[in-house]
């Protein structure tokens, strides 16, 4: 215990203590003949105080009822005696350490006292509960409410040295729900204390036991489900004993990381929990696959980047793992886009940066069945020249220089350790879900005709204001009602359009949808998505990552912004139905649900059933070139072996992309790449020169060799073999070369 803890607690005991004493001198005491009202509050008081809820890190009981019902009934007095010693009864019989009870009794005597003050200074008149009560008795509920979470917020902040704002924000919400019903229950409770109300109180006591049984019981079922996957996320890391405490691992990073850039506690619980839970969805990853010094088979691999996507679906039903879900699936993504499942930055949360990195750190400092790890610096070093590419470079930065033992602040700047932070209050701190479902039309109208009717009976309320609420929410449910029929019809309609002429195309043109239409047909063996285009000519690298996207759970993906910049809309996955997708386009509510129906409804003979157009280049790609002016490169990368026993495989595949990238963006129009299998390539162009050719070839070097390896890679340096006219149509790898560029080629890149 720090003594600025000590110090805290006796400054708050001496300011609730001398003001009760101040009020007993100055006459504010309670009157004696108040006895027999405060010695039944001061039994529900105990017992309410004894009823206690253990939470996450915390627990709390349901004694604010009391308190409430005190403060109305007898004064702000008698109100904070009762609070303060029910506090010392309870907690003094459970043997609690002294400066807990001194701390808790104080802090709850005060608040009350401070909320009924409140509740007088407002007109309220003590032992009264009526219609002119109503403000004086919502502000005593509030004001004891604030004071008492900034009081509590005080004694945290000084005891871990954070900001007392920073505090009061992670509390409040968990606390707010909870607070405001105990403050409402302790109102009606004050109401039934008065003459012939009493009858009342029997039916409000079984209220008040199931309002702590629902409590208790929902806190319980969450330790336990926590308690479930964290034995379930330690059993996945022993099944491979070069991944054993792996989660615990990157918890750990993840905890000092989120403490180190002075994260709240919310986000730090959430962050790590998320680090814990990352990688459940390996339980269906064999663990020969995941021991395997061996290079992996297509089938291995989808499985492994298969279980990110798993990890969420696992954690997606439990509602306060649900941020935690998005994290977890988003573990494999990479900072420039091209991760597991092609998510751009945008869409990334910065949590799952921090997943990432921490990650990373930890494969890269584990020994492997195909690598031994890399040292701290060496893995340290990989991560800053990563930044801007796999990493967040705020991200990088920030756990580079927190694992290297520096100060953040002084390292980053307070300025960029800022704007990191600022990153991470994007998350809300209320959910607004329910809010959103109280603004939509129809909850909105049902509640004004509701509030119309309750109001007529409460002879303060003008009669003309209950009659506008009860016709404005009978006119927006005609409305609502009015515009889903006409939605359904013009859905009917459109839906009749592909059911007797066949075209999906025609029936969502009809609803006013532009942009282009595709089909997602799943493929079981491969487990990945193949799109065939309806109509309009999406890019190929739109398709690819579409199908990529439409790998991973939940509804998030049903809509959203690729990397392009296009807008897309998917229909849900249902068994193996086809799943259509609208690029570009602005899509209805009505021709959402056309689409699902589309989809349902399958995709009839009228519709494309074009061969897969991930396989296939465009073809104007694919017409013979003048044998004149044919030049021919074979490019050998030689680096896929060399990764992949020093990274792992996954890593030798992601550097042959980037490799692939920057040949890609060496080529014209006209120009071919084939690629002849894992690091190999073809090149096919139309040059007129041998200078011409040495030229491009010196362009490709230069490209392939600045390719990033990982640390012990040995750097790429590619092997060409050039040739022009006559002379490449006389060799017979360049012949070969020549035969295939003028056939389709093959492009199709595992899921």
């Amino acid at each position: 215990m720090r003594r600025s803890v000590l110090t805290y607690t006796i400054v708050l005991n001496l300011v609730f203590w001398l003001s009760v004493v101040a009020a007993f001198l100055t006459g504010h005491a309670p009157p004696a003949g108040e006895l027999a009202l405060i010695a039944p509050l001061f039994g529900v008081a105990i017992a309410a105080e004894a009823l206690i809820v253990q939470a996450d890190q915390d627990s709390f009981s349901f004694s604010t009822i009391a308190h409430i019902a005190a403060a109305v009934l007898i004064g702000p007095v008698a109100a904070g005696l009762i609070a303060a010693l029910a506090v010392i009864v309870v907690d003094g019989a459970r043997m609690l350490p002294r400066r807990h009870v001194a701390l808790n009794s104080s802090m709850f005597g005060l608040a009350i006292m401070i909320g009924g003050g409140a509740f007088q200074l407002a007109g309220g008149q003590v032992g009264v509960v009526n219609p002119a009560n109503l403000f004086p008795l919502f502000l005593l509920i509030v004001v004891r409410m604030a004071v008492n979470e900034v009081v509590l917020a005080g004694a945290v902040s000084v005891a871990l040295g954070r900001s007392p704002g920073m505090v009061l924000v992670d509390a409040l919400p968990q606390a707010l729900p909870s607070l405001v019903a105990e403050g409402c229950l302790g109102v009606l409770l004050a109401f039934g204390y008065r003459g012939d109300r009493w009858v009342i109180l029997p039916f409000l006591l079984p209220l008040l036991g199931l309002v702590y049984h629902a409590s208790a019981s929902y806190e319980r079922l969450k330790r336990e489900a926590q308690r479930t996957l964290e034995s379930f996320a330690k059993v996945i890391d022993e099944r491979d004993r070069s991944t054993a405490q792996h989660s615990e691992r990157v918890a750990e990073y993840v905890e000092r990381f989120a403490l180190a850039i002075g994260l709240g506690e919310r986000e730090v619980t959430r962050l790590v929990d998320s680090a814990r839970y990352h990688d459940l969805g390996k339980i269906s990853v064999d663990v020969a696959t995941l021991s395997s010094s061996e290079r992996l088979s297509e089938k291995e691999l989808r499985s492994i980047r298969r279980h990110p996507r798993l990890s969420a679906r696992l954690l997606a039903p439990f509602h306060f793992a649900e941020k935690m879900a998005i994290y977890a699936e988003l573990h494999h993504e990479r900072y420039d886009g091209h991760g597991y499942y092609s998510v751009s930055q945008r869409e990334i949360p910065v949590e799952a940066h921090v997943l990432i990195v921490a990650d990373s750190f930890d494969a890269m400092t584990s020994a492997r069945a195909y690598r031994p790890p890399l040292t701290q610096a060496e893995a340290l070093q990989e991560v800053r020249d990563k930044a801007g590419t796999q990493f967040h470079p705020l991200v990088a930065n920030a756990f580079a220089s927190m694992m290297e033992g520096r100060d953040v602040q002084s390292a980053l700047g307070r300025t960029q350790v800022s704007a990191l932070r600022a990153e991470f209050s994007l998350v809300p701190v209320f959910g607004l879900g329910w809010l959103r479902v109280l603004c939509g039309a129809r909850a909105a109208a049902v509640g004004l005709g509701s509030l119309g009717l309750v109001t007529l009976g409460i002879p303060s309320v003008p009669g003309a204001l209950s009659r506008t609420l009860i016709g404005g929410g009978i006119t927006l449910g005609l409305w609502r009602v009015v515009a889903d029929t006409r939605g359904r019809r013009r859905v009917k309609r459109a839906m009749a359009v592909h059911g007797e002429r066949g075209s999906v195309t025609e029936a969502l043109r009809s609803l006013g949808v532009g942009g282009w239409i595709a089909w997602l047909v799943w493929d079981a063996e491969e487990e990945i998505y193949l799109a065939e285009v309806e109509d309009g000519t999406p890019s190929t690298a739109d398709l690819e990552e579409v199908c990529k996207r439409a790998l991973r759970p939940g509804s998030d993906v049903l809509s959203g912004e690729l990397s392009s910049g296009t807008r897309i809309a998917i229909t849900a996955a249902a068994d193996d139905q086809p799943r259509l997708v609208v690029g570009e386009g602005r899509v209805s509510a009505d021709a959402r649900t056309l689409m699902e129906q589309l989809a349902a409804h399958g995709r009839g003979e009228g519709s494309g059933g074009a061969e897969p157009v991930l396989e296939v280049l465009d073809g104007d790609q694919r017409a013979r070139m003048p044998q004149t002016s044919v030049g021919v490169i074979l490019i050998d990368l030689a680096t896929f072996e060399n990764v992949r026993v020093v990274a792992g495989q996954l890593s030798a595949e992601r550097v042959v992309a980037d490799a692939t990238t920057r040949l890609e963006a060496l080529l014209r129009g006209g120009d071919q790449l084939i690629r002849l299998d894992e690091d190999r390539y073809g090149v096919v162009l139309a040059v007129s020169t041998e200078a011409q050719l040495d030229a491009v070839c010196a362009r490709v070097h230069n490209a392939v060799s600045e390719v990033p390896v990982p640390r012990r890679a040995t750097q790429i340096r590619p092997r060409l073999r050039a040739a022009l006219g006559a002379a490449a149509l006389s060799h017979p790898d360049f012949a070969r070369l020549l035969e295939s560029a003028t056939d389709p080629v093959q492009h199709r890149e595992a899921g």
